[in-house]
């Protein structure tokens, strides 16, 4: 809760504030080289050469240039004891806040003029401190900048928490930027890991800034490094009239007799003319100062020139050289050069957090509008429409198809709602005259979860009157099962036997079924459809490319499991939720191609009949007909979140009673070299999803490459800062199958996981499965159930997820497992 409260907050400020540290950051890093700049572009200026005559003195140029300037003083003379170079002043107006700085001829007090970027500097100097807003210094524009020094102490601190890796003693997590990621993962990573670099840095312009934002922030630090108290700013009383001005040549002589020339650099101050001045202050630099405020400052009686103190730089305790550099310190000259130079590019990196804050959250926006999209009806809940269209989905294939043909029915005019199965009632059938059933069947005939309750409601009671009602089915499923589309045939058969007349044959659909997508598309036209997708139909195969394979269990007699990592193609999209699934295309063994092809140079008929080349038998099915069948594509949970820069997997290697690998597994764990591309998609699986904003405990259950699937909910809910989840998994043995068992204990540790059952079925001490662990955790998953828990399952169809179901059914009733799949809070990826 703690993170999703920070999270929420910093992306917040983010959108608000970050413009404005856009701004602070390029002004502040214009004025870092101000002086050595204008030196540049108006080098007569500052170095006009050794003048014909004598220097003034400090009272006859001060005089010369009040004289010159009427309704000014001079209330600043910074003297150059070489030469060769002119003295700087500043004239302030008597009445009102107008003042001019240039510099002025030392021999005879003639004002040389402005340098030629001065209102430039002037400009950016105003932005900076209250973004040029009228009041200056007094109005809202210093309140603005001060929240926003706020702010990005609180981005820094904040950011700090959000990113702490995993392995915080690993630099690398910290510190090494990945330009290898594209899209929304490089846009963080450049947010997070330039951040981790500048972070200091950050944080000492933010609290040095406050320094000239709030009084009160001024008098506390100064109070805390020195122990004195120091008032506001013109605090003091201002008094009318001129006050009597002491000579400062006597003190400035005395000064000289003293310190020779020793000093570069020497600053008169004057206070306004209606304030007394009490002592003749000099502030003296030398020429090899680290920066502009290491000064010694020598204070005079200005009626006998005597030396009243001396405050030398060297001998003053740390908080004093602190509170007297504040400004060195902020613009990071307090370092010396270097630390200039880091500063100028910290502060040129603002705006890379801005930018790069503001594409994650439109990104974030953008999947939340995705998200919502697949999730809404085409027309409000509360309009029935022309034609209802039901959907029974357990990957997601078959509610992405009811919504595409509701768009296409859209564009045809004809208005289409779209809802899940679970939330048809006897009261929506008799008030509809069309009803489309878009249906999956799930394992050997079986109906998806989310249609369970209404199975047993409606269609296994008496049969309901539909002779109204005018329907048709599209039932999806896999050929490979031997009751193919057996869900769909039990609905079409069900709404004959109540009565409905359907619309066209039922239409029943597998893989890559040419037929009956042509069939789909007919009855469609024929209901009034147009053509249209709403951009959810599958994506096209891309080459991604494996970059790490491990074996898991390397020393298990059991079939080795492999985690394998691919990145995306250059410019290829990182974009899929927890739960998705991930399609390969795989490729035969080049083993098995090199014998068939040697097989067609002994066999010339074979030859003659299917002549393919070597590259065209890595992708059909073994030996090929006389019409060569594509390889099937196999399916993966997804093993990770965008975030980790990594589509993963977990893979465990099959093999048949001859030896010979599977093709999916095969491929991915043998045959495919690390390196190499591999044609992969993600595909949406909305049923395996659950919301990542408002994420409810989960109660994530199962076993062997299930993992996979619960992995990257775990990985989903650690990025959003999501606590007290419960993950009971089962394997064969401890010595071997403690899968990812470092992140499932970093998670136990940082509260992620609230509790971490496993199981070992090989193992003599434990011999259980996961299903055993529910049977004995029976009330705390009732408990969690009450409390709002999700649960999750993921892994094995046969013996996993019936006695997974089996045990849940004893601990909370059938009629409410059928309720919490309805509602989406009981999820299952099995296979």
């Amino acid at each position: 809760m703690t993170k999703r409260v920070l999270f929420q907050i910093h992306w917040f400020l983010g959108i608000t504030a970050g413009l404005v540290l856009a701004l602070m950051g390029v002004t502040g890093a214009s004025m870092s080289f101000e002086d050595e700049i204008n030196k540049a572009l108006s080098p007569r200026l500052y170095a006009p050469g050794v003048p014909a005559g004598p220097d003034l003195s400090p009272d006859r140029l001060i005089a010369r240039l009040q004289a010159d300037n009427p309704g000014y003083y001079v209330s600043r003379l910074d003297w150059e004891t070489a030469r060769v170079r002119s003295h700087g002043v500043r004239l302030t107006a008597v009445e009102g806040r107008s003042r001019r700085q240039g510099q002025v001829d030392r021999a005879t007090g003639r004002w040389l003029g402005e340098p030629a970027g001065a209102g430039f500097f002037q400009m950016a100097d105003d932005l900076h401190r209250w973004l040029a807003l009228p009041g200056g210094s007094n109005g809202i524009g210093r309140q603005i900048t001060g929240i926003s020094a706020l702010s990005l102490i609180f981005f820094a601190l904040s950011g700090l928490y959000l990113r702490w890796p995993r392995r915080a003693l690993d630099w690398r997590a910290w510190l090494v930027l990945d330009l290898r990621k594209t899209g929304r993962n490089l846009w963080r990573n450049l947010h997070v890991v330039v951040g981790t670099w500048v972070l200091l840095f950050y944080l000492l312009s933010a609290f040095t800034g406050l320094w000239w934002s709030y009084d009160w922030y001024r008098r506390g630090v100064t109070y805390a490094l020195t122990g004195k108290a120091r008032g506001e700013e013109g605090a003091r009383a201002k008094k009318s009239g001129i006050a009597p001005r002491p000579a400062i040549d006597p003190a400035w002589a005395a000064f000289r007799r003293e310190t020779g020339d020793s000093y570069a650099w020497v600053r008169i101050t004057q206070p306004a003319p209606a304030q007394p001045m009490k002592t003749i202050n000099f502030e003296a630099r030398r020429g090899d100062a680290r920066h502009l405020r290491q000064t010694d400052r020598f204070s005079y009686d200005p009626r006998t020139a005597a030396l009243k103190t001396r405050d030398l730089y060297d001998r003053r305790p740390l908080g004093k050289i602190i509170t007297q550099s504040m400004f060195e310190l902020h613009r990071g000259a307090f370092f010396g050069l270097p630390g200039r130079i880091v500063m100028l590019m910290t502060s040129l990196t603002m705006p890379l957090f801005t930018v790069t804050g503001f594409l994650l959250y439109l990104s974030r926006r953008r999947r939340k509008r995705e998200a919502k999209a697949l999730e809404a009806d085409t027309l409000p809940a509360g309009e029935a429409g022309d034609l209802l269209i039901a959907y029974a989905s357990q990957t997601g294939t078959a509610e992405i198809r009811a919504r595409n043909a509701a768009q296409a029915l859209g564009r045809g005019g004809v208005r289409a709602r779209v809802i899940a199965v679970g939330k048809l009632t006897p009261e929506l059938l008799a008030a509809a005259q069309r009803v489309l059933f878009v249906v999956s069947t799930y394992g050997d005939g079986e109906p998806p979860d989310m249609a369970r309750g209404f199975t047993a409601r409606m269609m296994r009671g008496a049969a309901p009157d539909l002779r109204h009602l005018h329907y048709g089915v599209l039932a999806l499923g896999d050929r490979e099962y031997a009751d193919f589309c057996g869900y769909g045939r039990a609905v079409d058969a069900w709404l004959a036997g109540a009565g409905a007349q359907p619309l066209f044959p039922m239409v029943a659909m597998g893989h890559d079924d040419a037929e009956a997508e042509a069939a789909w598309a007919a009855a469609l036209h024929g209901l009034g459809a147009g053509e249209a997708m709403r951009g959810q139909a599958a994506l096209p195969f891309e080459e991604w490319t494996l970059v790490a394979r491990e074996a898991l269990n390397p020393d298990s007699p059991a079939q080795t499991a492999y985690h394998l990592r691919f990145e995306p193609p250059a410019g290829g999209a990182m974009d899929w939720a927890a739960g998705d699934i991930v399609e390969v295309r795989p490729r035969n063994a080049p083993e098995d191609v090199e014998v068939l092809l040697g097989a067609q140079v002994a066999d010339g008929e074979l030859m003659e009949r299917a002549a393919l080349s070597r590259e065209q038998l890595m992708d059909v099915m073994l030996p090929p007909e006389d019409v060569p069948r594509p390889l099937p594509v196999r399916e993966y949970s997804a093993a990770s979140i965008p975030a980790d820069g990594t589509l993963d997997l977990v893979v465990r290697q099959v093999r048949h009673a001859d030896g010979r690998l599977g093709i999916g597994s095969g491929w991915l764990t043998a045959h495919l070299p690390v390196g190499s591309t591999a044609k992969l998609r993600v595909r949406p699986n909305p049923g395996f999803r659950v919301a990542g904003d408002e994420r409810a405990p989960m109660i994530l259950i199962g076993n062997g490459t299930g993992i996979a699937g619960l992995r990257a909910h775990l990985r989903a809910a650690a990025h959003d800062g999501s606590k007290g989840h419960w993950l009971l998994f089962g394997e064969r043995s401890r010595a071997h199958e403690r899968f990812f068992d470092a992140e499932l204990s970093g998670w136990l540790a940082d509260g992620t996981l609230a509790r971490l059952d496993r199981c070992y079925s090989r193992d003599a001490d434990c011999g259980r499965y996961v299903q055993d662990l529910l049977a004995e955790a029976g009330e705390a998953v009732a408990e969690w159930i009450d409390a709002g828990a999700t649960i999750l399952v993921c892994g094995s169809l046969e013996g996993m997820a019936q006695g997974v179901h089996a045990a849940l059914v004893r601990a909370l009733g059938e009629e409410r497992m059928d309720r919490l799949a309805e509602e989406g809070r009981y999820r299952r990826d099995i296979y």
